[in-house]
């Protein structure tokens, strides 16, 4: 969104950095009253109390409603949507926080302070001086209203505050010299404040100056005394004579604390965009509003989830591209290694370690025990205006202790579970894209010019590969090394399911792998082995939708107890939701589970499985041909039991067949 809203001095509405033209007192009243309450509803009353003030007349409610839309119109082709927002009894500006200056100041001011004590000095200094630039003038000055008027007053009470908080800070780090000519006129336009007349006579003490200093100590004395008729604060009055007496408590404790000051560096560990990525624009639109318009008081999170490959990475990676900038506080970026192969997941103490190593905590300052390390982190991100890309994760228990505390944040997970446990999060399921979106990421991995040439096989290695993505990559990224295979002798190849998933792998992608990892993670969950078990027993089975009763009759359970099961793979992105007590096995999930259950489980078990499962088919009017095994025909022994015919490693014997090319697979 490309407006501003600029009210500590001059108004300005600025589009693209270029000013709008907003006319009209009740307008731009109505605008600056909204925009002090970016986010947050303002009742109609509200708006009619403050901006009309004394001229309220019955018809207010009918120019109001007239003003807003006249708002509407002008900022509208600005805004990319609507700007404000019509609530039940009033309205809301949408415009980020950010981006009304009055709002950004406050932030930056609070990060400030927070990082005076937690991040260092030079954090805390660029973020002062961030928040002090934002002044031009004074706030609301064209807005005369009684609310502007107390509102520019607790703003300017602000801003004299924190300029005073910078100079503490500047003081303390040896930079008493730089501080001298920017406290002289701040004293001199606020007599009354003996809180900067302290600082300007400590300052002047440390530059060798301290005759100057008691002269601004008698001065001050003049004006309390003439104007108040009180002699100055005691802490003053110590100061004084603390200068007098040379007290050396008013010299810097150590050289060291004379800190050179600079800008703190701001993370930006967003992973590169990829070049290929395909389709999801109702997703991408749904994370966008997700994270940049969250409820009042709460960080943002959107958790996606599904199985593995789907893309889910990839759609946070670039959905965040798509609003970094929208982040002053930067990006930071974590794999929790949830389900990569060969990996151990992180812990959260792990995450936390690294998230505040980014955050700009030296590594020897980081807390070794959990419970602090999460308590550092709260403190370190409730002022921050940062976006926190959690990939990867595990679980709920995860990636709980890392959500930001700061109502400005905003965090996006990744997850093959579901994380239904997880507080204030937004879900999206991601599925597997639709053929044509298939076919058009493997245009674009393969080449535009081969999938145009053969149509019909594209969109047959489009099904072929479930809607996976990753499958996808991982077949156009074949045909890209090997130009004189064609996509027909390919998708020949992918159609026999016995070797499908030999196919699907390459480099360092593989699909198999991918599905392992998590089969893996349920074997070793305690409450997840009858979900790993079933699995395998489902590859026995040529249907692609089960129930729990279906499900029970091929694992010989309870009925409730294969239900649990049927939920935990389904929360784990090995099954998807085909309605009410109904669960679908995908394809390629499907032929790995095949592959197992081979594995896993005695021939004599594979046949009495299948065996109960054709007798609950039969039971209930289902037919064989779409319930049992493919070879189940052939019963009591069934194909698993069968010695498989050895095949050629695949591309050496095939690659004639394909077009030749370079050999190998």
């Amino acid at each position: 969104m490309d407006l501003d809203i600029k009210i500590l001095g001059p108004w300005q509405v600025l589009a693209g950095g270029e000013p709008l033209r907003l006319t009209g007192q009740r307008r731009i009243g109505v605008l600056a009253r909204l925009a002090i309450s970016a986010g947050q509803p303002v009742t109609a009353k509200q708006l009619i109390t403050d901006v009309w003030a004394e001229s309220w007349a019955a018809t207010a409610d009918k120019q109001l409603h007239i003003v807003v839309s006249k708002l509407r119109e002008l900022l509208a082709p600005h805004a990319g949507s609507e700007i404000i927002e019509t609530v039940p009894g009033g309205y809301v500006l949408t415009l980020p926080r950010d981006n009304i200056d009055a709002l950004l100041f406050t932030r930056l001011v609070r990060r400030a302070r927070a990082a005076t004590t937690h991040e260092g000095t030079a954090a805390a200094d660029s973020l002062f001086r961030q928040a002090l630039a934002l002044w031009r003038g004074t706030a609301l000055a064209e807005v005369s209203a009684p609310w502007a008027q107390i509102e520019s007053a607790r703003l300017e009470e602000e801003r004299l505050a924190a300029f005073e908080d910078h100079v503490d800070l500047r003081l303390a780090t040896g930079g008493h010299h730089t501080a001298v000519p920017d406290l002289v006129p701040h004293v001199e336009a606020n007599p009354l404040r003996e809180r900067p007349r302290a600082q300007l006579m400590l300052a002047l003490y440390r530059a060798a100056r301290p005759s100057e200093a008691l002269e601004v100590y008698q001065e001050a004395r003049r004006v309390a005394v003439a104007e108040l008729g009180i002699e100055p604060g005691a802490e003053l009055q110590r100061l004084h004579r603390a200068v007098l007496a040379g007290d050396p408590v008013l010299d810097l404790a150590t050289p060291a604390q004379q800190t050179v000051l600079g800008d703190p560096i701001i993370p930006a560990e967003l992973p590169a965009d990829t070049q290929v990525f395909t389709a999801r624009t109702d997703e991408v639109a749904w994370l966008r509003e997700v994270l940049t318009r969250p409820a009042p008081g709460v960080p943002a999170v959107a958790a996606i989830d599904g199985p593995g490959g789907i893309g889910k990475s990839a759609l946070a990676v670039h959905a965040a591209h798509g609003i970094a900038d929208r982040f002053t506080d930067g990006v930071v970026y974590v794999n929790l290694q949830g389900a990569t192969t060969g990996l151990t997941p992180l812990s959260s103490l792990e995450a936390l370690r690294r998230l505040l190593r980014s955050l700009g905590l030296d590594g020897t300052a980081v807390p070794a025990e959990p419970d602090e390390a999460a308590a550092r982190y709260r403190s370190l991100t409730a002022a921050c205006n940062l976006l926190v890309i959690l990939d990867n994760a595990l679980n709920a228990a995860q990636v709980r202790p890392l959500i930001p505390t700061g109502a400005d944040c905003a965090v996006v997970i990744t997850s093959r579970d579901f994380l239904g446990t997880l507080e204030n999060a937004h879900h999206l399921h991601l599925a597997g894209l639709a053929d044509a979106d298939a076919v058009t990421l493997l245009a674009r991995t393969a080449g535009p010019a081969r999938v145009q040439a053969e149509p019909g096989p594209a969109g047959q290695i489009a099904r072929l590969c479930g809607g996976l993505p990753l499958a996808v990559r991982i077949v156009g990224a074949r045909l890209a090394s090997r130009p004189g295979w064609t996509l027909a002798c390919l998708a020949e190849r992918l159609a026999d399911a016995t070797r499908r998933l030999d196919l699907l792998q390459y480099g360092d992608l593989a699909v198999r792998a991918g599905i392992a990892v998590s089969h893996q993670h349920l074997r070793e969950e305690p409450t997840g082995r009858d979900a790993a078990r079933l699995l395998s027993l489902l590859g026995l089975l040529d249907a692609s939708t089960h129930t729990p009763a279906a499900a029970a009759a091929l694992a010989g359970w309870p009925e409730h107890r294969a239900e649990a099961a049927l939920a935990r793979l389904r929360n784990a992105g090995l099954l998807e939701s085909a309605g009410p007590r109904r669960y679908r096995l995908l394809d390629l999930i499907r032929l790995y589970a095949r592959e197992q259950a081979g594995h896993e489980i005695p021939g004599p078990d594979r046949a009495a499985a299948v065996h109960r499962a054709l007798h609950h088919c039969l039971g209930t009017a289902i037919t064989a041909a779409t319930c049992h095994h493919p070879a189940s025909r052939d019963l009591p022994g069934i194909k698993a039991d069968r010695p498989r015919v050895p095949h050629a490693p695949v591309g050496r014997a095939s690659a004639h067949a394909c077009g030749g090319g370079r050999g190998g697979s």
